[in-house]
């Protein structure tokens, strides 16, 4: 195929010489004249092929060098995480695309983009989860260090305690209690004294596991302690807050996770006024 456009120039070539010179007496130069042009084109048709060549195989080495380069940067980071999951997530992820059926794969595949979503909001210093997250506070309470400051309301919470997410949030407070010295204090927030005696079982549960508890009713609080939102909110470390949202009916819609500093501080001052406005109130403690 290449030689085609040669062979076609070289006869055009000569044909035009035969028109020009039908009746030369100098030789056959009108063979070797197209000869020529026809090895000229097929030499200028090679430089271009190999042109070509060379321009796709410096892109691909520019792209092999740009690939090293990411690869080599994502391994460095990677190894800062050595500690953590990260290699074995990866590792493992290696191992489950070459077995199983073929739906396996596309869960792998969706859970570690939502993982992925997740760890790019956490780099904004926030992330929220549909409805009411029990993993995440599961996985908080394990990770805290110095303390946990709950504010617990009524409305949401009174039948959470009943339940088996709830006993392992406390088995995990109790551990970090004992293990670590962690600080746990919970105040619920019921609406009337009156609402007092339903949350003696859960109390004593806590007080028993080491958990400081306290429960005041809104009404008997200060004026300016009952302005504002009451919303269950719990503070790890004084540095990050867990957020339960919920709709007009009081069920759960979402869970957010918040490490801003200016907003998390603001929750522990509320947290503190609260906890220390027992002696303006009735409190059970």
């Amino acid at each position: 195929m290449k030689a085609l456009p040669a062979v076609v120039v070289g006869g055009m070539v000569y044909l035009l010489t035969l028109v020009i010179d039908p009746y030369g007496e100098d030789g056959p130069w009108q063979l070797v004249l197209a000869v020529l042009c026809g090895g000229i084109t097929l030499i200028v048709q090679i430089l271009i092929f190999f042109l070509n060549e060379l321009h796709a195989v410096q892109e691909s080495v520019d792209r092999r060098f740009a690939d090293l380069g990411t690869a080599s940067k994502l391994f460095n980071e990677v190894e800062k995480l050595r500690g953590d999951g990260v290699p074995r997530l990866a590792e493992s992820a290696t191992r489950v695309v070459s077995m199983g059926p073929e739906i396996l794969h596309a869960f792998m595949h969706a859970e570690i983009d939502r993982l992925a979503r997740q760890i790019e909001d956490l780099a904004d210093l926030s992330a929220e989860s549909a409805g009411e997250n029990h993993d995440w506070l599961v996985t908080l309470t394990r990770c805290a260090s110095t303390s946990i400051d709950a504010i617990s309301t009524t409305v949401v919470d009174i039948g959470f305690w009943s339940t088996e997410p709830a006993g392992r949030y406390l088995d995990a407070q109790r551990d970090a209690i004992l293990e670590r010295g962690v600080s746990v204090r919970r105040l619920f927030i019921v609406k009337q004294p009156e609402e007092f005696a339903a949350l003696l079982p859960i109390c004593e549960e806590q007080r028993e596991l080491g958990i400081q508890v306290k429960v005041v009713a809104l009404e008997d609080l200060p004026l300016h302690l009952r302005r504002g939102s009451v919303f269950d909110c719990i503070v790890f470390d004084h540095a990050l807050s867990y957020e339960v949202r919920t709709d007009g009916l009081n069920m759960s819609t979402s869970t957010a996770v918040n490490s801003r500093a200016a907003e998390v501080q603001s929750l522990v001052r509320r947290f503190n006024q609260l906890w220390d406005a027992n002696e303006h109130g009735a409190w059970l403690a």
